[in-house]
């Protein structure tokens, strides 16, 4: 194998690495708004802090568009969690007496999980898409990333 092709190898791994911690930062955004009322203050400050350190450290500048592809996560868990839709869910918890004391009845209304699976899909493979055509686009071209560069 020749050398430039083991430097393109690691250099393509390396995208995906840095692909996939942006994608784990959008990820957070989307947590911290969709929790905006009661964990997304510290979500967001954690997305906040990776996105600084991730901004500085980066060599390959295409991988950001992981962020895109990491917001459609979320709403991915919320059709996954909402996948018996039929309205209502009830569920009985305690013990049955004669009188009915200590039986709790809880019900929680199921989302239709299409419209978020519909978005997260979309999010998720669009991100990943435009992130294999600007690497297929780039490699073409042979313009190295910053990590396969010989000249450092």
């Amino acid at each position: 194998m020749a050398k430039t092709e083991s430097a393109s190898r690691v250099g393509t791994l390396m995208g995906w690495a840095w692909f996939l911690s942006w994608a784990a930062v959008g990820g957070l955004y989307s947590v911290a708004f969709v929790g905006a009322l009661s964990i997304g203050v510290f979500v967001l400050a954690v997305a906040v802090v990776l996105t600084v350190l991730l901004a500085r450290y980066q060599p390959f500048p295409r991988a950001t568009i992981g962020v895109i592809c990491g917001l459609g996560v979320p709403p991915l868990y919320v059709a996954y969690l909402n996948r018996s839709y039929g309205g209502p869910a009830c569920a009985t918890r305690g013990t049955v007496t004669s009188h009915q004391l200590g039986v709790v009845h809880e019900c929680v209304q199921r989302l239709d999980p299409l419209p978020w699976s519909i978005a997260g899909t979309l999010l998720v493979a669009g991100g990943c898409v435009a992130f294999i055509v600007g690497q297929r686009a780039r490699s073409a071209a042979g313009v190295p990333n910053r990590a396969t560069r010989h000249d450092r």
